[in-house]
């Protein structure tokens, strides 16, 4: 690799640069084709030269590799990367690409499990981009997701990282507490605080310092959408929280929507494991909510942020009941709990299979909103079973 040439190629702030890897040049430059309208894809012919490109250019986010590049496979450049003392390396999304017609399962089950996900040659364009966008994290000022970003006061493009625009605890809570709220004349300030779902379940999955990794995700999807004026931080050592001039109720919901969506029409790799990780978002306005300072408007926010997490997650809120029980924010979990405290154990088999196709579309609901495992295809099958047997009956 020329590093002189290297050094002296001018980059790209505004688009996240991608390695290709792979020992054909056709391979590479279809790829540098058909992503080079979204993304700063550079080249490298073989594993060797790729691993000195990533020692030295810290602006790359992510790597595609075909299996076999030549002086180092892609395997092996996996488990350098892996068992790097760099950070960004150990954690860069490492995509592969396979081939059309290989079965997906067997790079999985081939030792492949710290690969971020899996490409074709025959896919779309359009599906290309939107699996790196879900991989990479959105970064650019495009759409995520097909999330298409709104031009109001809260997204925006940004050209820098999200270390940045990160502000610790301490320099947040400080800018905050520093809020002017009185007089008339005073544009509305908006808050968001953002938190993880089921955030213990993963810690005790993947460890202690899963948080730190998953803000840090978060972190890059938000300086994405954040304008030029709007202040992201850390609350806590598992939250994050947006400042933004400007912004009212109504508007901050929208946005917390957005990125909830965002986040949950995917998935991300943990340690090899795909999760599908989801946020909560609490919201809270100077132009709707009586609050005397800058810090009671942060803590209100929070307040609203619990309410979500306790409401099942996924999900923004704008309210505070500390005695809301979990289904109060969906009316089918509402109408389920309503129908539960009504059965009667002395009903007869027809009634109970009654009941049970009754609250199926509701349990349907109740498990795409908090994954619990309902084995619901055994339930409507022991239903159906249940109910043609009646039928045959005297």
């Amino acid at each position: 690799m020329n590093k002189k040439a290297f050094q002296d190629r001018p980059g790209d702030g505004s688009r996240r640069r991608i390695l290709v890897i792979d020992g054909s040049r056709v391979v590479r430059a279809t790829l540098a084709k058909r992503l080079g309208d979204r993304f700063d894809i550079i080249q490298e012919a073989n594993g060797e030269s790729a691993w000195q490109r990533l020692m030295l250019d810290g602006n790359i986010v992510a790597v595609i590799s075909g299996i076999h590049p030549p002086r180092l496979d892609a395997r092996d450049l996996l488990a350098r990367l892996r068992a790097s003392a760099m950070r960004r390396l150990r954690e860069i999304p490492f995509i592969l690409i396979v081939s059309d017609v290989e079965n997906q399962a067997a790079p999985e089950s081939g030792g492949w499990s710290d690969v971020t996900g899996f490409i074709t040659k025959s896919m779309s364009t359009e599906a290309m981009t939107a699996s790196l966008d879900q991989w990479v994290g959105c970064q650019d000022t495009g759409s995520c997701n097909g999330v298409e970003q709104e031009r109001d006061n809260l997204p925006g493009s940004v050209s820098t990282s999200a270390n940045e625009r990160l502000l610790g605890h301490p320099e947040f809570a400080l800018r905050v507490s520093s809020l002017s709220l009185a007089g008339a004349d005073q544009t509305s300030v908006g808050v968001l605080v953002f938190g993880i779902d089921r955030l213990d379940e993963l810690i005790a999955c993947f460890g202690q310092d899963v948080p730190e990794v998953l803000t840090s995700r978060l972190a890059r999807l938000l300086v994405a959408k954040l304008g030029q004026h709007d202040q992201l931080g850390l609350y806590g050592k598992e939250r994050l929280a947006i400042l933004s001039h400007g912004v009212d109720l109504r508007q901050g919901v929208r946005f917390g929507k957005r990125v909830c969506k965002s986040l949950a029409s995917g998935q991300i790799t943990i340690r090899g494991q795909k999760v599908r990780l989801t946020v909560s978002v609490g919201v809270a306005s100077t132009s709707d909510d009586k609050v005397a300072s800058g810090q009671e408007l942060l803590a209100l926010a929070d307040q609203r942020l619990q309410q979500a997490l306790v409401c099942g997650g996924n999900t923004v809120s704008i309210e505070h009941r500390p005695e809301c029980p979990m289904h109060c924010h969906d009316k089918g979990l509402t109408t389920l709990i309503e129908v539960l405290k009504g059965v009667d154990d002395d009903l007869l088999s027809e009634q109970k299979r009654s009941l049970g196709l009754a609250v199926l579309p509701l349990l349907q609901r109740l498990e795409s909103r908090l994954s619990l495992g309902l084995p619901l295809a055994d339930i409507k099958h022991r239903l159906v079973r249940q109910a043609r047997a009646d039928g045959a009956g005297p």
